[in-house]
């Protein structure tokens, strides 16, 4: 026998992943268009249901506690769940319509992404895009809330909770400018290139602690002159001649090999693997299915 469930559970369950995500009743309401009495209702109203307490109040913003936190791991399957069966019952089961949210890093999006969604739209018009790019905390953020219907990102270890799989393999390169006038050879050393202007992206981004960290191997540090969060920006300046930037080689066009000195540094660094990252037991649609096995033709799901 099913259990019965007092009130609007759902509008509960979805008040209570908002302020969990937020961290405030006000904020909360103000992204679901509701007042605060009403949130703060729907999560005294579960948690008189489950004889729980969901969030500390004593600090200020609504933190969740321990049981708070299996209750949003729980609440996130529950409206996947419904997603799943909205899409295999209802409007959504005509292929291929909908969105597709990934979270990835700025590269990805900029250099790996643009051909496969240009390939797809044009044979799946109906189909849209959100892409959202930023760092790695960013990135995992929104995988385990399941607003990304799937990552893309470089990473050292795997987390729990999220299942993994390698895309494209990259290596690191050191971009100077054209008949650079720095002192190095045809293959720089590291200790060559720490005595360079370094431009260089901030400390959010995956490459930065890597790049320090294998300097750091051999007590070297880089002489940071300039930090830019954009690739292009990284380019100009250093085509201008205001330094060097290490880059993965994906990021590097035929443009930039006309206008900039490349060099390999496989010698001092492995390669890098990045790979499609998605919530375990999270739904994909059908066309985010498409659009994974676009990019991976030979992706089997777990």
């Amino acid at each position: 026998m099913i259990e019965e469930f007092g009130g609007d559970f759902l509008q509960w369950l979805r008040g209570f992943y908002f302020v969990a995500k937020k961290e405030s009743v006000t904020l909360a309401g103000l992204e679901m268009g509701r007042n605060q009495p009403t949130i703060s209702h729907q999560i005294k109203c579960l948690e008189n249901e489950f004889g729980v307490t969901l969030f500390d109040r004593s600090r200020g913003k609504m933190k969740l506690t321990p049981e708070g936190k299996v209750f949003l791991d729980k609440a996130i399957s529950v409206f996947e769940t419904i997603k799943e069966m909205k899409s295999e019952i209802g409007e959504d089961s005509k292929l291929y319509q909908g969105g597709v949210d990934i979270a990835a890093t700025h590269a990805i999006i900029r250099y790996f992404l643009p051909q496969f969604i240009v390939h797809f739209t044009k044979k799946w018009p109906k189909v849209n895009f959100k892409l959202e790019g930023g760092g790695l905390k960013m990135i995992l953020g929104r995988i385990d809330s399941a607003e990304a219907d799937f990552g893309i990102a470089n990473l050292n270890s795997v987390p729990d909770g999220v299942v993994y799989y390698d895309l494209i393999e990259t290596g690191l390169k050191l971009i100077a400018p054209k008949n650079n006038p720095f002192s190095f050879d045809f293959e720089p050393t590291l200790e060559q290139i720490s005595k360079i202007p370094f431009i260089f992206f901030p400390s959010s981004s995956t490459i930065t602690p890597l790049v320090e960290r294998r300097f750091a191997e051999d007590n070297l540090k880089l002489n940071v002159v300039l930090v830019l969060n954009n690739f292009e920006s990284v380019k100009k300046y250093v085509e201008l001649g205001v330094g060097v930037s290490i880059l993965d080689d994906y990021t590097i066009t035929r443009k930039d090999v006309e206008k900039l000195d490349i060099y390999a540094l496989d010698r001092f660094f492995s390669p890098r693997k990045y790979g499609i990252i998605i919530r375990r037991q999270k739904y994909l649609s059908p066309v985010a299915k498409a659009f994974l096995r676009c990019i991976k033709p030979d992706l089997q799901f777990k």
